[in-house]
């Protein structure tokens, strides 16, 4: 029995030791510095690297940025994920919630209905996508304002009630549709050097949670 549990063990640390070290040679940990077991562990996390699994296999030329720091007004916006496509640029806000979610695009507030009829406001998540977009042009001054689209995406644990959109470029979708999303992205607005260029204006302001990784990336 003993050598029973001692096999078992092993082929667990097997296990976790495989994919730490897969894990650890993703575009996604040398992009974010985020560990294998914050991926276990944190939605967000998870919702993060499906995008940027999902980006990396998108037809045309492509460039992700994850957690930017973008100063405006005084005051950092923490914009989750950008994509640089040869499309455009697509501000991408991730909500992570449950319940069922209405809300109109004109709305300040959005509601979350939760059991027992009990329900919270929260910010709308497009007005926040909107402040992000804004604050990331000003920091691109040099590129056109109709480049720039916004995306929010909740988690798969929550399920959309009613949700009103009358913008163009403006979109909100669940994780469960982030494949469907990517293929509609078509057309060629950016050259492969304008996306080189904007990863390089803003990549020192993506906050990586390994700072070690970071300028290790910084200096390759």
């Amino acid at each position: 029995m003993t050598l029973f549990f001692l096999i078992v063990f092993i082929a667990i640390i097997g296990y976790f030791s495989i994919n730490i070290y897969l894990h650890d040679n993703t575009s996604f940990y040398k992009l974010t510095g985020y560990s294998y077991f914050d991926l276990l562990t944190k939605k967000k996390v998870r919702l993060t690297n499906k995008l940027v699994n999902a980006f990396d296999t998108t037809n045309g030329s492509q460039k992700v940025l994850v957690n930017l720091q973008v100063p405006s007004n005084g005051e950092l916006h923490q914009i989750d994920v950008v994509l640089l496509h040869e499309s455009g640029i697509y501000v991408i806000n991730v909500k992570e919630m449950t319940g069922w979610i209405n809300g109109r695009e004109q709305d300040i507030h959005w509601t979350q209905l939760l059991h027992r009829n009990k329900s919270n406001l929260f910010d709308n998540p497009i007005h926040e996508a909107k402040r992000f977009k804004y604050a990331l042009q000003d920091q691109l001054p040099d590129m056109n304002e109709e480049l720039f689209d916004t995306l929010v995406i909740f988690t798969n644990d929550c399920a959309f009630q009613q949700i009103e959109l009358h913008s163009e470029g403006t979109e909100v979708i669940k994780a469960s549709d982030l494949k469907k999303w990517v293929n509609t992205l078509d057309g060629k607005r950016l050259s492969d050097t304008e996306i080189q260029s904007v990863y390089t204006a803003l990549e020192g302001m993506m906050n990586v949670k390994d700072t070690t990784l970071k300028l290790k990336n910084s200096m390759a």
